[in-house]
Protein backbone atom coordinates (compact mmCIF):
# COMPACT_ATOMS: atom_id res chain seq x y z
CA UNK A 1 0.00 0.00 0.00
CA UNK A 2 3.04 2.53 0.64
CA UNK A 3 3.85 1.93 -3.06
CA UNK A 4 0.74 3.25 -4.38
CA UNK A 5 1.21 6.70 -2.29
CA UNK A 6 3.36 8.28 -5.71
CA UNK A 7 0.33 7.84 -7.25
CA UNK A 8 -2.40 8.77 -4.81
CA UNK A 9 -4.65 12.04 -5.03
CA UNK A 10 -6.51 12.32 -1.80
CA UNK A 11 -9.96 13.63 -1.84
CA UNK A 12 -9.33 15.74 1.11
CA UNK A 13 -6.92 18.00 2.84
CA UNK A 14 -6.01 18.02 6.71
CA UNK A 15 -7.43 21.01 6.59
CA UNK A 16 -11.09 19.56 5.05
CA UNK A 17 -10.86 17.04 8.12
CA UNK A 18 -13.20 18.13 11.22
CA UNK A 19 -10.70 18.18 13.53
CA UNK A 20 -8.96 20.49 15.87
CA UNK A 21 -6.87 23.28 14.00
CA UNK A 22 -3.98 22.60 16.23
CA UNK A 23 -3.53 19.06 15.21
CA UNK A 24 -3.69 20.10 11.64
CA UNK A 25 -0.33 22.25 12.55
CA UNK A 26 0.67 19.14 14.56
CA UNK A 27 0.97 17.06 11.40
CA UNK A 28 1.95 19.25 8.83
CA UNK A 29 4.87 19.98 10.82
CA UNK A 30 5.37 16.52 11.25
CA UNK A 31 6.15 16.07 7.33
CA UNK A 32 2.93 15.00 5.84
CA UNK A 33 2.04 17.07 3.08
CA UNK A 34 -1.38 15.44 2.19
CA UNK A 35 -2.76 12.58 3.65
CA UNK A 36 -1.98 9.42 3.08
CA UNK A 37 -4.52 6.54 1.32
CA UNK A 38 -5.61 5.46 4.87
CA UNK A 39 -5.87 8.60 6.54
CA UNK A 40 -7.67 9.87 3.63
CA UNK A 41 -10.38 7.49 3.87
CA UNK A 42 -10.72 6.46 7.69
CA UNK A 43 -10.01 10.43 9.42
CA UNK A 44 -13.35 11.47 8.35
CA UNK A 45 -15.65 8.01 9.59
CA UNK A 46 -13.66 8.20 12.70
CA UNK A 47 -14.53 11.79 13.25
CA UNK A 48 -17.98 11.16 12.33
CA UNK A 49 -18.61 8.57 15.26
CA UNK A 50 -18.49 5.26 12.83
CA UNK A 51 -16.98 2.37 13.79
CA UNK A 52 -13.56 1.26 11.27
CA UNK A 53 -12.20 -1.93 10.28
CA UNK A 54 -8.91 -0.98 8.19
CA UNK A 55 -6.42 -3.00 6.27
CA UNK A 56 -3.01 -1.47 6.90
CA UNK A 57 0.36 -2.28 6.78
CA UNK A 58 2.76 -0.73 8.52
CA UNK A 59 4.05 2.09 7.10
CA UNK A 60 1.04 3.56 5.47
CA UNK A 61 0.19 6.60 8.34
CA UNK A 62 -2.19 4.09 9.78
CA UNK A 63 -1.52 5.25 13.37
CA UNK A 64 -2.26 8.93 12.86
CA UNK A 65 -5.02 7.85 10.66
CA UNK A 66 -6.59 6.60 14.18
CA UNK A 67 -4.97 9.20 16.76
CA UNK A 68 -6.13 12.42 14.91
CA UNK A 69 -9.87 12.45 14.96
CA UNK A 70 -9.26 10.22 18.36
CA UNK A 71 -7.59 13.43 19.99
CA UNK A 72 -9.89 15.24 18.57
CA UNK A 73 -12.73 13.92 20.11
CA UNK A 74 -10.88 13.80 23.88
CA UNK A 75 -10.52 17.99 23.14
CA UNK A 76 -14.32 18.45 22.59
CA UNK A 77 -15.02 16.11 25.77
CA UNK A 78 -11.86 15.69 27.83
CA UNK A 79 -13.64 13.70 29.64
CA UNK A 80 -13.94 10.83 26.56
CA UNK A 81 -11.29 7.45 27.77
CA UNK A 82 -10.14 5.26 24.86
CA UNK A 83 -8.67 2.14 24.89
CA UNK A 84 -5.91 0.96 22.47
CA UNK A 85 -5.00 -2.68 22.44
CA UNK A 86 -2.06 -3.56 20.69
CA UNK A 87 -0.44 -7.54 20.42
CA UNK A 88 3.60 -6.00 21.49
CA UNK A 89 5.11 -4.02 24.05
CA UNK A 90 7.41 -2.23 21.07
CA UNK A 91 4.23 -1.18 19.20
CA UNK A 92 2.39 0.34 22.42
CA UNK A 93 5.53 2.59 23.39
CA UNK A 94 5.35 3.42 19.79
CA UNK A 95 2.10 4.57 19.69
CA UNK A 96 2.23 5.91 23.12
CA UNK A 97 5.09 7.93 21.87
CA UNK A 98 2.98 9.40 18.83
CA UNK A 99 0.30 10.20 20.73
CA UNK A 100 2.35 11.88 23.37
CA UNK A 101 3.38 14.39 20.09
CA UNK A 102 0.03 15.04 18.65
CA UNK A 103 -1.16 15.42 22.41
CA UNK A 104 1.68 17.90 23.34
CA UNK A 105 0.72 21.07 25.04
CA UNK A 106 -2.91 20.12 25.09
CA UNK A 107 -3.27 18.41 28.88
CA UNK A 108 -4.46 14.80 27.34
CA UNK A 109 -2.25 12.43 29.18
CA UNK A 110 -1.40 8.51 28.10
CA UNK A 111 -0.84 5.71 30.17
CA UNK A 112 1.47 2.72 28.40
CA UNK A 113 0.47 -0.54 30.03
CA UNK A 114 2.49 -3.47 28.84
CA UNK A 115 4.38 -6.68 29.91
CA UNK A 116 8.24 -6.59 30.86
CA UNK A 117 8.06 -3.18 32.49
CA UNK A 118 6.86 -2.54 36.18
CA UNK A 119 3.56 -3.05 36.93
CA UNK A 120 3.50 -0.86 40.38
CA UNK A 121 4.62 2.42 38.20
CA UNK A 122 1.91 1.42 35.64
CA UNK A 123 -0.99 1.28 38.28
CA UNK A 124 0.61 4.45 40.07
CA UNK A 125 0.30 6.22 36.85
CA UNK A 126 -3.55 4.78 35.99
CA UNK A 127 -4.52 6.59 39.46
CA UNK A 128 -3.80 10.12 37.59
CA UNK A 129 -6.06 11.58 35.37
CA UNK A 130 -5.83 9.90 31.74
CA UNK A 131 -7.69 10.19 28.39
CA UNK A 132 -6.54 7.31 27.17
CA UNK A 133 -4.79 3.86 27.63
CA UNK A 134 -2.17 1.82 25.28
CA UNK A 135 -1.70 -1.50 26.29
CA UNK A 136 -1.01 -5.51 25.66
CA UNK A 137 -3.93 -7.66 26.18
CA UNK A 138 -2.48 -10.04 28.70
CA UNK A 139 -1.48 -7.09 30.87
CA UNK A 140 -4.69 -5.52 30.60
CA UNK A 141 -6.07 -7.62 31.59
CA UNK A 142 -4.33 -7.93 34.63
CA UNK A 143 -4.85 -4.48 35.63
CA UNK A 144 -8.69 -5.37 34.86
CA UNK A 145 -8.62 -8.14 37.22
CA UNK A 146 -6.95 -6.35 39.48
CA UNK A 147 -9.61 -3.63 39.00
CA UNK A 148 -7.57 -0.93 38.84
CA UNK A 149 -8.94 -0.53 35.11
CA UNK A 150 -13.00 0.29 35.17
CA UNK A 151 -13.69 -1.23 31.29
CA UNK A 152 -17.24 0.35 31.65
CA UNK A 153 -15.56 3.62 31.50
CA UNK A 154 -14.31 3.75 27.98
CA UNK A 155 -17.00 4.01 25.14
CA UNK A 156 -13.79 3.85 22.09
CA UNK A 157 -11.69 1.07 21.68
CA UNK A 158 -8.95 0.80 18.96
CA UNK A 159 -7.78 -3.09 18.13
CA UNK A 160 -4.69 -2.55 16.09
CA UNK A 161 -2.86 -5.41 13.99
CA UNK A 162 -5.56 -7.83 15.22
CA UNK A 163 -4.20 -10.48 12.79
CA UNK A 164 -1.03 -10.50 15.21
CA UNK A 165 -2.77 -10.41 18.33
CA UNK A 166 -4.69 -13.31 17.19
CA UNK A 167 -1.98 -15.22 15.84
CA UNK A 168 -0.30 -14.59 19.01
CA UNK A 169 -2.75 -16.48 20.96
CA UNK A 170 -4.41 -13.05 22.53
CA UNK A 171 -7.91 -13.72 20.93
CA UNK A 172 -9.48 -14.95 24.82
CA UNK A 173 -7.72 -11.73 26.18
CA UNK A 174 -9.23 -9.47 23.48
CA UNK A 175 -12.66 -10.87 23.70
CA UNK A 176 -12.36 -10.24 27.36
CA UNK A 177 -11.71 -6.59 27.06
CA UNK A 178 -14.47 -5.76 24.45
CA UNK A 179 -17.07 -7.92 26.44
CA UNK A 180 -16.10 -5.76 29.38
CA UNK A 181 -16.80 -2.31 27.30
CA UNK A 182 -20.14 -0.81 26.94
CA UNK A 183 -22.11 -2.40 24.62
CA UNK A 184 -22.75 1.68 23.00
CA UNK A 185 -19.10 2.40 21.73
CA UNK A 186 -17.00 3.69 18.68
CA UNK A 187 -14.95 0.43 18.21
CA UNK A 188 -11.50 0.69 15.27
CA UNK A 189 -10.56 -2.22 14.06
CA UNK A 190 -7.07 -2.33 12.17
CA UNK A 191 -5.46 -5.37 10.57
CA UNK A 192 -2.96 -6.77 7.88
CA UNK A 193 -5.17 -9.08 6.76
CA UNK A 194 -8.69 -10.16 8.05
CA UNK A 195 -9.93 -13.55 8.99
CA UNK A 196 -13.27 -14.92 10.26
CA UNK A 197 -12.54 -15.00 13.69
Amino acid sequence: MADDNANFTPKHKFQDFKIDRRLIVVVTNKGYKIPTPIQDQIIPHIANGFDVVGIADTGTGKTAAFLLPLINKILQNPREQILIVVPTRELAIQINQEFKFFARGMRIFSVCCVGGMSISRQISELRYNYNSIIGTPGRLRDLIGKRIINLSEFNTVVLDEADRMFDMGFINDTRFIINGMPRRRQTLFFSATISSE
